[in-house]
């Protein structure tokens, strides 16, 4: 009994000579997604880094998690002009800029200029991730297996279109085919 109360004393209470020994002790920095902030447990969320967007997207998407947002614990962060560049420039090359959001970008750029790990389900997001080599973890999905290109395909003749260069607030709505005039779809590059 007393090295089992001493064991655990040595875990909770760390010193500069006995550093704490504990399965939840994350040493990478973790910037959280959406998803995250609401498919893991509250404890879990302490520490990660998030964009001020979020809280926003967090009322609206999951109001009861949304009302706590500011006692996660969590470290709220824009990242650099230049970090947003080099996410923007990744996710172009792709063809998943059209695919993401304003606090998508945010996020990316985020686990990049702070080589955090990105914690998303976000296929594009973690596609894009890949590209960049910035480590993510899935929350809920299994992740994706491969890194995809994109492109603007459409539905009526085939003919296609290099991606959009920005977000697209409209998801599937990406206009109409200069040759035939049917709708064009977001495909995967052949």
């Amino acid at each position: 009994m007393k090295v089992a109360a001493r064991r655990r004393a040595s875990t909770l209470n760390p010193t500069p000579d006995r550093p704490a020994r504990s399965a939840r002790r994350v040493s990478q920095s973790r910037v959280l997604d959406t998803s995250a902030l609401i498919g893991w447990p509250l404890p879990e969320l302490s520490g990660g880094f998030v964009v001020p967007a979020q809280e926003d997207e967090l009322l609206r998407v999951s109001p009861d998690r949304g009302a706590i947002f500011a006692g996660l614990g969590l470290v709220v962060s824009e990242p650099s002009a230049q970090a947003v560049s080099s996410a923007s420039d990744a996710a172009r090359a792709s063809g998943d800029m059209s695919g993401l959001s304003e606090i998508d970008l945010s996020l990316i750029a985020l686990a990049l200029e702070r080589s955090a790990l990105l914690v998303t389900d976000d296929y594009r997001m973690q596609n894009i991730a890949t590209a960049l080599g910035v480590e993510w973890r899935a929350v809920g999905e299994a992740g994706i297996s491969e890194v995809w290109s994109w492109e603007l395909r459409c539905v009526g003749c085939g003919a296609t279109q290099a991606a959009p260069d920005s977000p697209n607030e409209r998801r599937n709505d990406y206009g109409n085919c200069r040759v035939c005039g049917a709708a064009l779809r977001l495909k995967k590059q052949r």
